[in-house]
């Protein structure tokens, strides 16, 4: 019988156990708002509007340096048979997470159905080591948000 309870709370207390979801790459955040795509360890994808999930996707992401600066190059495919007229922002990050220079100037480029589409983008500091590209609808409630909160 003491044997029993023994594996029995065991068992349980292994099951409780957390899971790091990013596991091999600890220096990346897990963010689970509309991410679209975080299958390479230093750039990610985020959809700001929920009808973007699944219809778009990061594919071939390439970083590199300039002097003592990062480099980077990514794709974006559209998944659907839609033609989308999106906007896209870029944002770095350093090897803890924290913030470099949160660029806040949208841009806005068309993507044809099942059309790839490439970006390049170069961090300001020699610490920027992850990258987000966060791609939304010209329409989307980031812009309602940003006009309702002037002061950010």
């Amino acid at each position: 019988m003491k044997t029993i309870c023994i594996l029995i709370g065991c068992i349980f207390l292994t099951a409780c156990n957390t899971v790091d979801s990013i596991g091999q790459h600890p220096t990346v955040r897990n963010h689970q708002q509309n991410t679209v795509s975080t299958a390479h360890a230093r750039a990610r994808l985020i959809a700001g509007s929920k009808d973007l999930v699944g219809k778009i996707d990061l594919v071939d992401v390439r970083f590199g340096s300039v002097g003592q600066l990062q480099r980077a190059e990514v794709s974006v495919q559209n998944l659907s048979n839609n033609r989308y007229s999106l906007e896209y922002m870029y944002s770095w990050e350093d090897q803890q997470g924290f913030s470099i220079n949160q660029n806040t100037v949208w841009k806005r480029f068309s993507l044809g159905p099942r059309e790839i589409k490439s970006f390049q983008t170069l961090g300001v500091t020699p610490q920027a080591y992850t990258l987000t590209m966060t791609v939304r609808l010209p329409d989307d409630f980031f812009i309602h948000q940003e006009k309702s909160n002037p002061d950010r």
